[in-house]
């Protein structure tokens, strides 16, 4: 996976993120990281864990850690209830103490599901996800693939 500074998003061919600059010069990312996640309700859960664990190893401080794991729940929960897999969760810590988090899934899911929950208990994702992001967005690939990511940290990248 490539990271070179955010908030532009673009699916490259080989299945990972190329980060383009939109304002003054890249900023170089200190590490990246990838997990492929299995379908299903233990995935949000998977996903926390491993990333908590991820972030707590590059020093990420716990206000941006929280942030993170928020917006991989959100995310890695929206895909599991209305894309198709495969499902992915990457991770990039970038100089500035910002974290890059994006999920991809497989694509809209083409059978309707019916969502047994109250209507105030889903819904929600998407402006949890704004509400704690720097910036957010998501890139739909030729290959049909979904990315949806969001930058959190401590500074107006």
């Amino acid at each position: 996976m490539t990271c070179t500074a955010p908030p532009t998003a673009a699916r490259t061919t080989d299945d990972s993120f190329a980060l383009a600059a939109t304002g003054p010069a890249p900023v170089p990312t200190a590490d990246a990281w990838r997990l492929s996640l299995q379908c299903g309700p233990p995935a949000p859960a998977t996903a926390r864990r491993e990333a908590r664990r991820v972030m707590h190893a590059w020093g990420a401080d716990e206000e941006t850690v929280d942030d993170a794991l928020l917006v991989v729940s959100e995310l890695v929960t929206n895909a599991v209830q209305y894309a198709e897999p495969p499902f992915a969760l990457s991770l990039c810590f970038f100089d500035d103490r910002a974290i890059l988090v994006a999920v991809t899934d497989g694509g809209p899911r083409t059978q309707d599901q019916h969502d047994d929950r109250p209507a105030d208990e889903h819904g929600r994702g998407t402006f949890i996800v704004d509400a704690v992001a720097i910036a957010a967005d998501y890139v739909t690939g030729r290959d049909g693939q979904v990315s949806h990511w969001a930058v959190v940290g401590p500074s107006a990248l």
